[in-house]
This record gives C-alpha cells, structure tokens and sequence, in this order.
C-alpha cells in the first residue's frame, strides 16, 4: 500500500540510503557486468534497517528505484546526437553501451532545440545520413531489435546474444517494463529508446488500432488487452500482480484513448462501482494490465506522434533531470475542491529541494497566466486544476482561456492536469490536450471524457510520491483498493520516468569521444561559428541563413539574439532569411520590438509563430499608441477562434481609434467568418463595443 493519505511513507531515510547506494556504483571495466543483480536483484533499500527491522519497499517506489538505478549506473556521455532520419537514429543509438548513452534526436527546428536547452549538453553533434530503412517491416523490426541488443552490449565479453533478453541476462539485468510499438506507426522511434535505455521487454503489433480521438469497441478492447497480457507472459517472468517482475507497459503507437467499458471481459476493466453509464467509455490504458476481477498487475501508458516528437517524448525521459516545478490552482478553498489544492503539494516539492513558483488565488486569474505566458513558460514539472472543456479552460473565477493560450514552452514539460475531457482529441492541435503535446509536454496525466474529481489523485499525493521517487505517471494513478477502478484519466509518456529530488545526484557525465568522420559527425556549434565567421566576409543571405538556424538549434539563445540584430541591420534578404530561426530566442528573451521585426519578415507565419505574437504582445497591446499597429495585429487574429484575439485587441483599438474601427475590425472578421459558433461570439463581441 502506498500514501493513498498523501503522506511518504519513508521519506527521509529510505531514499537517502537507496540512492546513496545505487550512486556509488560504477562501471569499473569493459568487462565487467556493472548491473549484475541489477533492477531485478536485491534493492539498497531493502536491507535499510528502522528500529532493528528490514524496511520493505512498496512496489510503486521499487520501480521508481530500479528505473532510477539504470540511470546511475549507466553513465551519460555528455553530448546530444542530431541524425537526419530514421535509419541513422537506429544505428546511432545502436552505438550505446554499457560505458555510456547518449541522447539521440530526429533534428527538427523545434524539439530538438527545447530538449538541447534543457540538457545542456558540452557539445551538439550532428551526423550524415546512413540511407533509408528497408521497405520490409519484418526488416526494419530485425534492425530495431539489434540495435537495442548492441546498446546492452558488453564491450569484450564473449559470447554474443542476439535477443534482448539475451543482453539483458548477459549482464544479469531483468526487464522491470514491456513496450508495445509497431514499425508501421511512426512512434516507434520512442519505442526503442525506451526498450533499449530502460532494459524492456520489446513486443511487435501488427493491428491498426486507430485514431487518439478514437473510441476503441469492447471486442477490440479485449483482443487488444488479451495481447498485451499473452505478450507479457511470455517473457516467463512472474507479471500477474502489482510487485512482480513487470510492473509497466508502455504502448509506443497511436491509438484510441478511449474505450468502451467491456464488462465481464476476460480483462475486465470497469470494477462493479464505476460511476459510468451505458456508452461512456473510459480510459484505454487504466483499463489495460487489469486481471478478471478487475485488479491491476501493471500501469499502461501511451505515447503517440510521429518519428520526430516521439523521439524527443522518449529522450525527455530517459536524459532529463527537472528542478523546476510549477503549480496552478484555480480551484476554490472550500468543500470538495480543496482536497485538489496545489499549496501542500508545493511545500512537499520544496521539501525536496525543487525550485517552486505556485500561483493560486486571485493571482491564478486570467491576467495572471497571461503575463506568464510573454515569454513562455519555463517550468519543468507543471501541476495544474481547472474546470473546462477539450477546447478551453478557466482560470480563478471561472473566466475562459482557450487552446490558444496553453503556453510555449521553454523546455520539455511533465504534466499533471486535473481537467475534463482534455485529452479526447488529444492530436489535435486545437484542443487543450493537443497544444500541451504539440508544444513540448512528454510525461501527461489528463482526461479523455468527463473525468469525476475522484478520478485524478490529488497533487499532493502525487508530489509526496514523486519526491520518493514512485515514477511520475505511476504517481497520478489509484494503486490500490476500490479506488484503483478503471476511470477516464490516461497517460501519455514513460512510465518509468522519474523526478529525482534535485539534491540528489545525477547520473555521470563522461566527455564526448573524438567526432568519428566515418560516421559523418560534425559539431554544429562549431559549424555554426564558420557559418557565422562566412556570413561576416560574404554577406550572403544563405550563410547567415545557416548561421542562424545552427546557432538556435545549438541552444544558445544570447547567441541568436546578436546575430539577428546583426541580420536585421543588413535589410533585405538577410533579415528575411534568418526571421524564422530568430523568432523563438527572441520570444524566450522577450525582445518584443525586435521579435515584431523579425515577424513581419516571414513570407508566411506558421500557426506556432501567431502563437509567439500573441503570446508575447497581448498584455502589451494597452501600451501600444499607434492606430496602425494595431490595425495590422487585426490581420494576424489565429483564425480557428478568432474571438480570443479580437476580444483582447478590440479594445485596444476603441481606445486608440475609436469604436467604430474597433466594430470594422471584428466586422471584417464577421463577414468572413463560417462558423456559427464563432460569429455568435464574434456577435456578443460587437455588442460590448459602443
């Protein structure tokens, strides 16, 4: 049994001596079997004594413990890898080994970067295609399959296993999670990562199990569940209950979030007492690793999205470290909803050494999160309630805020979001779920329908949880009892991540090799500093192009910052070709003016940098004099609701151009508009004008 009062059950001495213990274990040698006993064999903190007993480990913190065990004793080599592809990400991550692993990221122009900055690492590496997959999928499962057997590989040891449980039994190590993934569906990139960094037990699908924002049909439901627990006994490891062997199932491909409730099924998921009715499904994944009668054996999560994010969501949880931790309450005092306050929570976090900002009160008001929102939100950890919908929620006092203002993020998120129905279309942008995941949010505990409060674990149990080191979704789920039925709350990322106490250490970090031209690496700081150095002496538009992108996708905003002013002084085509890599440091260091410069060079503003302008200038429109500027923020209004920006500038026009160019401005946008539900707001929106 685990805190279900929200109190630790051996905080303090339990922690500090396993971590004590795992932290002073180190690879000693090529051949050595540095994880001989491993996940699976005796625990430090099993042998702690309290007053002359052993202390026995609940089984949420031993799987916290053996997760965060892998991580210390295989050291970090302290680079970041950008491959051009899927093939090359195989084979690079098939260069792991037991003497060191590395992030590995499909480069991109925005994940990669908001992982680059949160990792810090001493150097970017950046590698040359190695071709393509094979078209054959039985192929490509074959290449994923050695390269998480060459990860585990004891360099100089003979013998050479061909299976992951093969490597893995080569150095005594036992899985404690499985992976569920197709090499059909692009989320297969995390799937490897995680099989191949955490020490899992991989397992092919063939099915096309459907949409996020599908319902998933009671028969499916039972073949999918029966799949998934044959899979897992097949490993021959005891796996039936909460305790054993394998404790977490991740599903590494997309698929419905919501099922139907298949009662008195074989994997029956709805206990008798589920508060639901004919029709309403629930969770896919709490209904997932249930037995007959309902109770669990392991916690299933899911990550979807394609090659690109789903690489990033897994190397967020296997590298990442976070120290910073934010909490949003907008939820009352009093009655029910103060069990669902953030305030102990933060103090239990604090406890833990993490750097805490929480915003409740009146100060969790509309203004307030806006103002947050000017420069991006730079929290690591993020716990938040609101009430709302899939396509808006409120802030303190009920008032409204929409998808358009989940925020940009700083770095990659872990998020706990006591909300209705936010994630039902959950990989669709325009929805509150959608633009959490799209802007960088990799671990997430949010609902798939209307939830019951009952439904979400409260913050502060979930906090004292994480800061004993129970993993992060393991912790926002009911473990035991009645509680435990299966509810409308999924999760979405790695099972296993943990937020270790920031006053804990962290896995080493050994200095990259020699950059290997065989494998055509270049450092890209370093290409970014000739591109800059060629830019200087040609003054050619392409050089500072590249210039630009290489030192923003570094991670050196400072950097960025100086070299767009350097491109805007050069006009013309310079300007134009280094706006779009400029946007975001300009965003993050909240250079407003020369963020508005760089925005107006850009042929075509994506749906990312209208979120910047609005983000960055909204609580800045009052100080804004000229009636032309303002007219021009009216032709960047994001058109999916159009009534967000209209009802933030409106004003602001009426009181620089008075009420009639206010009126022509949501007018045009009237005329135009298709909507129904759009232009009854755009409607109520003219009426509060005169």
């Amino acid at each position: 049994m685990l805190m279900t009062n929200g109190r630790a059950l051996m905080r303090g001495a339990l922690v500090a001596c396993a971590v004590t213990a795992i932290a002073a274990v180190r690879v000693q040698g090529e051949s050595d079997a540095p994880l001989q006993g491993g996940a699976a064999g005796a625990n430090p903190a099993q042998s702690a004594p309290a007053e002359g007993q052993p202390m026995p480990v609940p089984w949420p913190m031993k799987i916290g413990l053996q997760s965060f065990q892998v991580s210390m004793r295989l050291p970090v080599v302290d680079q970041v890898v950008l491959v051009p592809d899927a093939a090359t990400y195989l084979d690079e991550i098939g260069r792991w080994d037991i003497r060191g692993r590395w992030p590995v990221l499909l480069e991109d122009a925005k994940y990669a970067p908001l992982f680059v900055r949160a990792f810090k690492p001493s150097r970017v590496v950046r590698r040359t295609s190695v071709g393509s997959l094979p078209a054959n999928r039985t192929e490509r499962e074959a290449l994923a399959q050695q390269a998480i057997v060459r990860a585990w590989k004891v360099p100089g040891k003979d013998g050479a296993p061909t299976t992951p449980a093969e490597a893995y039994a080569s150095v005594g190590f036992q899985p404690f999670g499985a992976v569920f993934a197709s090499m059909d569906d692009p989320a297969w990139t995390a799937a490897v990562a995680l099989t191949a960094g955490r020490g899992q037990a991989p397992f092919w699908l063939e099915a096309s199990l459907g949409q996020p924002s599908d319902t998933l049909g009671g028969d499916q439901f039972r073949a999918l569940a029966a799949q998934v627990e044959d899979a897992v006994r097949s490993t021959g490891l005891p796996s039936m209950k909460l305790g054993d062997a394998i404790d977490a199932v991740t599903m590494c491909l997309s698929m419905p979030l919501k099922a139907d409730p298949p009662r008195g099924s074989r994997a029956q998921a709805v206990p008798q007492g589920i508060p639901s009715k004919p029709g309403e499904p629930v969770a896919t994944v709490d209904g997932l690793c249930r037995n007959d009668d309902g109770s669990r054996w392991a916690v299933a999560s899911n990550v979807f999205g394609d090659e690109v994010r789903s690489a990033y969501v897994a190397m967020s949880s296997l590298f990442l470290a976070p120290r910073s931790a934010w909490l949003v309450n907008t939820y009352a005092s009093d009655g029910e909803w103060a069990k669902y306050g953030l305030t102990n929570g933060a103090a239990l976090l604090r406890t833990a050494q993490f750097d805490v900002f929480e915003l409740s009160g009146a100060k969790a008001s509309v203004v307030g999160w806006l103002n947050m929102l000017m420069s991006g939100c730079k929290a690591e950890v993020l716990f938040m309630n609101s009430m709302g919908n899939m396509d808006f929620f409120k802030m303190w006092q009920e008032v409204e805020c929409w998808p358009e203002d989940v925020p940009v993020l700083h770095h990659p998120l872990a998020l706990h979001l006591i909300h209705s129905w936010s994630m039902t279309s959950a990989q669709v942008r325009e929805t509150v779920g959608g633009r959490w995941l799209e802007s960088g949010t990799y671990a997430y505990a949010g609902s798939v329908y209307e939830p019951y409060l009952v439904a979400f674990v409260p913050p502060e149990i979930v906090a004292a949880r994480a800061a004993d080191l129970v993993p992060f979704l393991v912790a926002s789920r009911w473990l035991e009892g009645p509680i435990d039925a299966t509810w409308r709350v999924t999760l979405f990322g790695d099972p296993l991540m943990v937020l270790p106490p920031p006053s804990q250490p962290r896995p080493a970090r050994l200095p990259p090799p020699e950059l290997d031209a065989t494998k055509g690496e270049t450092d890209l700081r370093a290409a970014a500093r000739a591109a800059l150095v060629a830019a200087k002496a040609s003054g050619a538009a392409a050089d500072f192009s590249a210039a630009m992108s290489d030192v923003a996708r570094g991670g050196d905003d400072a950097l960025a910052v100086q070299l767009w002013k350097l491109a805007a002084s050069k006009g013309g085509d310079v300007r134009a070709a280094c706006a779009s890599s400029a946007l975001g440091p300009l965003f993050r260091a909240r250079e407003s003016e020369a963020f508005l410069d760089a925005y107006k060079a850009l042929a075509s503003p994506n749906p990312v940098d209208q979120d910047m302008l609005w983000q960055l200038w909204t609580q800045q429109l009052g100080s804004i004099k000229d009636a032309q500027t303002l007219a021009w923020f009216a032709t960047q209004v994001r058109p999916v609701r159009p009534f967000v920006d209209l009802g933030r500038l409106a004003p602001e026009i009426k009181r620089v151009s008075g009420s009639n160019a206010a009126l022509e401005a949501v007018g045009a946008w009237l005329i135009k508009e298709k909507s129904e539900s759009n232009r009854s707001r755009l409607k109520e929106l003219m009426a509060k004008i005169p």
